[in-house]
This record gives C-alpha cells, structure tokens and sequence, in this order.
C-alpha cells in the first residue's frame, strides 16, 4: 500500500508541474498551418525552444482579431506570427524577430495599378482583414478615409472579392498571398491575378504574449534566449 501511494503521489506531482503555453495563430501557409508537421516552420521553432524547457506547447487556430482579443484578455498566453507595431506594444512584449515577410498589393491582371506612396491608392476600394496591421502610412490613411477599405474576418474571402473584381487592390504578405492563390484558385484563375513589384514594407514576424498576464515576462525570456541559441549553433536553418 506504502508503494501504490508512493507512486500514486509521484504522479500526481508530475500532472501538476506539467506546463502548457497556449499559442493563438491561423492559417497562414506557408509560415503556419494545423496542416503542416509541427504547425509548420515557425511552429517547429517554437515546440523545440519551450520543449527544451520542459513547457509544452498548444496551438489554436482562430479567425485573426478574435486570437488577438482574447489573447489580449488573458485567454491565451500568446500570438503568433505578428508584426510588431506601436500599437500592439502598448499591450504585448514581441519576442525577437523569427522570419521576416515582405508586404505587397495583390491586383487584377486587367487592372493597371502602379504605386509609389500611398497617396497614389486614393479613391480607390482596398481590402483588408480584420485584426492586420498593414503599416503606419496605410493605418492612416485609413483612419482619414482616403481610401475605402474593406475589412473583412479572413484573407482568403478578400482574394475571392478581390477576384470578383468589387476591390481593387488587397494588401497581404507575398509568399502567402501566392499560396492562398493557389488553393482556392484554378489554374486559369490564378493567372487573373497578380502583385504589384514595390513593397509595402519589409517586416519581421515575431511571437507575441499580453503584458497583463505575469508570466508573459518569463515565456519570452525564453522564447528570445531559445533562439538566439538556435541561431548561433546554425540550427535555425534546418527549420
């Protein structure tokens, strides 16, 4: 009986030093996706780093603003992956950068668009999706109306209208906006569609947990100390 309680207690103090972080993202192919081994890339990054600290990892997969709100409320631990701007720092501590990702205008073939400063899209009818930041200079003019600006809950519906030809121009990072084409796109279809060349920005992705919750300090301590050691071993390019 001694034994059986002895290993009974071993147990039960094992159960209770189990740690999970509770990570908010969407799907986001190529960087994230519940489809890939690991969530994908920055996923695996993520496991490695935390499970090397005996904390486990879960990831839940949300519409954007919602992860981000409840995040923010304490629900879940953090976010990711997130550009970092004034905005969401007053609220998150964004971990060192982990990829960076590239912004640019998805447009109709047969619609000619050239830019150069965002003054050049007035007038124009922009999607956009709830929860993104896309910029300083397009927040604001956003905020003053030069531009109509549709924001919707998910980027996929934003390529379908834009493909519908009821926006002109839709914001998204590169690599994902090709991939999203591909997926929901015939063959036919994805030649309708294209990117204008000059970037919105340059920005790099990070990982983000709530300044009100007390161990956000801790989960990103080590979360920048894991990968500055994957970075410096040369790991982080296996990833």
């Amino acid at each position: 009986v001694n034994i059986c309680t002895f290993f009974l207690l071993i147990s039960s103090f094992s159960v209770a030093r189990a740690e999970t972080l509770k990570i908010a993202t969407g799907e986001w192919v190529p960087y994230v996706s519940k489809s890939y081994k690991h969530h994908g890339a920055i996923g695996h990054v993520i496991e490695t780093i935390y499970k090397a600290e005996g904390v486990d990892v879960e990831f839940g997969y949300l519409p954007w603003a919602r992860g981000y709100q409840m995040a923010k409320d304490g629900v879940w631990d953090a976010i990711m992956p997130y550009y970092c701007s004034p905005e969401r720092e007053k609220y998150f501590y964004c971990s060192d950068p982990i990829v960076s990702g590239q912004l640019v205008y998805f447009h109709r073939t047969d619609y000619p668009f050239e830019w150069r400063t965002i003054d050049d899209l007035k007038g124009l009818s922009v999607g956009g999706t709830l929860g993104y930041y896309y910029g300083e200079a397009f927040e604001k003019a956003e905020r003053e109306k030069l531009f109509k600006v549709q924001r919707i809950a998910s980027d996929e519906t934003n390529f379908m209208v834009l493909m519908k030809g009821r926006i002109q121009v839709f914001p998204q990072d590169k690599e994902v906006g090709y991939a999203m084409i591909r997926r929901l796109f015939s063959e036919d279809e994805q030649k309708l569609i294209t990117h204008n060349p000059a970037p919105i920005h340059t920005k790099s992705l990070h990982l983000l947990f709530a300044r009100n919750n007390e161990k956000s300090e801790r989960y990103l301590d080590i979360f920048n100390r894991g990968l500055k050691r994957l970075q410096s071993n040369g790991e982080l390019q296996g990833y």
